[in-house]
């Protein structure tokens, strides 16, 4: 395989934030976003400067003094005063939803019903029941859905998926498997991340990373739940989580998965500096496979293969592709999706198909049940 050392780290940040805008096709998409997000700029405003065939056009918000500020910084030539009226613009073609967690169910609906295909923030919806009647509703409809678990779409995930994946068919069944993704408590006791009414805990955080990444990464599904351990912040709500999955599949049968998700690891821990890189780690019989930094890989990743009979550690060479972000990358795929009719998306590597999202959101559930604590509503 093609080795790709560069651009380098400087040269990626350049353009994963273009100050200036390509030119756009006559048919290019025309996407309207619900909400003036921290995460619209990275996730879709930014790549869709670099792309061509896709256009931001308006936003929404509950405050219009903050969606015409919102606008007006990121060169967005419209707004519109409430989320009903740029679902029902019929100029639009798309919506992003990057809601909090509690509202994709409700806005994610009512964008399908008129028609938009949606970008979805993850996790899709508040538990597996109203994602399932999301991804059917847009089967009916004929449109994309697409739940945005953006970091599977860089080259360096899809290259790290195919070493593993060619391991296990090669005989080589996975034995164990951990994903962690842990932060210092930044964020206040307030923040919506914490808050039951709009679908808040920390596994529909970056939990919500570590259970797709234990599933995508192993090509395995979660069969039940061992244990399941939450740090509880509030009523119903969880700032860290600990959990030991039971997986299957045709390879590997009878693999255990440990998943470490937290938003309130102490500052003064050392459990916080040994957590502080996002990590996947897969063991098979005879080998170590770890991906560090995998959830932002277009930032900066690591692949380490360990040799367990002899324990040298083989460090593979990075891969960045073009240099762009995940998000970029996963924005090309939507448009892929869209532009083909929904048809051809088995042939887009990361896609994640509406059983994955369903599956994901299901296993999430069977973590909160195991852990004594209600599904979210």
């Amino acid at each position: 395989m093609a080795t790709q050392l560069s651009p380098g780290f400087f040269a990626r940040r350049t353009l994963v934030v273009p100050k200036h805008s390509v030119s756009k096709d006559n048919d290019a998409l025309r996407i309207g976003i619900l909400g003036a997000a921290n995460i619209a700029p990275d996730a879709l405003i930014y790549p869709a400067r670099s792309i061509h065939s896709i256009v931001v056009v308006s936003v929404a918000a509950r405050d219009q003094t903050k969606a015409k500020g919102f606008a007006a910084k990121y060169d967005i030539p419209n707004t519109h005063p409430t989320y009903d009226a740029i679902i029902s613009d019929p100029n639009i073609d798309c919506i992003y939803n990057p809601l909090p967690n509690g509202l994709h169910y409700e806005w994610t609906k009512k964008a399908l019903e008129a028609g938009k295909h949606v970008l979805l923030e993850k996790p899709a919806a508040s538990n597996a029941v109203q994602t399932q009647e999301l991804f059917a509703l847009a089967k009916e409809k004929n449109l994309v859905l697409l739940e945005a678990f953006h970091y599977r779409f860089h080259p360096a995930s899809i290259r790290f998926r195919e070493i593993l994946q060619t391991h296990i068919a090669e005989g080589h069944p996975v034995k164990r498997v951990q994903a962690r993704m842990s932060f210092p408590w930044v964020f206040p006791a307030t923040d919506i991340r914490f808050n039951w009414k709009l679908a808040g805990g920390v596994l529909m955080d970056c939990g919500c990373y570590t259970v797709n990444s234990i599933r995508y990464f192993t090509g395995l599904e979660v069969e039940s739940v061992e244990n399941a351990k939450p740090r509880i912040v509030s009523e119903n709500i969880d700032g860290r989580m600990d959990a030991v999955l039971n997986l299957k599949g045709t390879h590997s049968p009878g693999v255990q998965a440990s998943m470490t998700a937290s938003l309130t690891n102490s500052w003064l821990s050392l459990q916080t500096y040994r957590e502080a890189i996002p990590t996947f780690t897969a063991e098979t019989d005879d080998k170590i496979f770890t991906f560090g930094v995998f959830v932002m890989p277009g930032i900066y990743h690591y692949f380490t293969i360990k040799d367990k009979a002899s324990g040298k550690t083989e460090n593979l060479s990075k891969e960045y592709g073009e240099g762009h972000s995940s998000y970029k990358y996963q924005l090309d795929a939507f448009i892929k999706a869209v532009k083909g009719g929904g048809q051809g998306t088995s042939s887009i590597a990361g896609w994640v198909t509406s059983e994955d999202s369903i599956l994901n959101m299901q296993a999430i559930d069977s973590i909160y049940k195991a852990a004594n604590m209600k599904v979210r509503e």
